[in-house]
């Protein structure tokens, strides 16, 4: 396996330190989360609480890991995991909005959660791979994925008509919009610091997400 060095040692440590922000962040925000499951008593809310946190817990700490450790050959192997946490971040973020708004909605909400993953699987086949230099088709890869969710637009919006939680629907695409200004941003990444502008969006689009789950009415 080829070293791996990408940015400067203080490029590194906000790259670290904002993705570290989040596992801390979001590791209360998930509690609180599972949390209002639990006094639900509704088994769905905390099955999808808990993907979806799980999701949450390996992006940013993956990430974190891959840019606190130095050793370029270290480094190298812990980028597969940074990346691939990526795919199963994406996918577990679904699992609020397709099993507690559309789960009874037939097909979209079963056919988009397994859709969903079935790219995720696709994209951890490949990260897999040697990566090379250039990450653009990946980064690609991520924002159509995460735009999966257009194909279920008209269910989910009457979904949340009918659950009267439309508020959900402005976080969701609020969160949608910072991914997607934050994939622009990393797909600069020989400027310095931009990938660590491009962890901000990130914590932004999944903050909004969080609210967004939050907010789904529960039995």
């Amino acid at each position: 396996m080829k070293n791996c060095k990408f940015y400067t040692d203080r490029e590194e440590k906000a790259n670290y330190l904002t993705h570290f922000i989040g596992l801390i962040a979001g590791m209360i925000a998930c509690f609180f989360l599972i949390k209002r499951a639990i006094d639900a008593n509704d088994a769905w809310a905390i099955l999808a609480y808990s993907i979806f946190s799980f999701g949450v817990l390996c992006c940013m700490g993956s990430s974190s890991l891959y840019h606190y450790i130095s050793d370029p050959k270290k480094k190298a192997f812990l980028r597969h995991f940074d990346h691939g946490a990526i795919y199963i971040q994406i996918a577990t973020s679904y699992a609020p909005f397709t099993l507690l708004l559309l789960r009874n909605d037939g097909f979209w909400g079963w056919g988009l959660f397994i859709a969903v993953w079935v790219a995720a699987i696709i994209g951890l086949i490949f990260n897999c791979k040697e990566l090379k230099a250039n990450d653009n088709l990946k980064t690609a890869s991520y924002v159509l994925m995460g735009m999966l969710v257009v194909f279920a637009v008209k269910p989910l919006i009457d979904a949340c008509i009918d659950s009267n939680c439309l508020n959900v629907l402005y976080f969701l695409a609020l969160g949608g919009f910072f991914y997607v200004v934050g994939a622009f941003f990393y797909a600069l990444a020989k400027h310095e610091f931009v990938h660590a502008i491009f962890h901000i969006f990130v914590l932004l689009g999944l903050g909004c997400h969080i609210v967004a789950a939050f907010l789904i009415p529960l039995a």
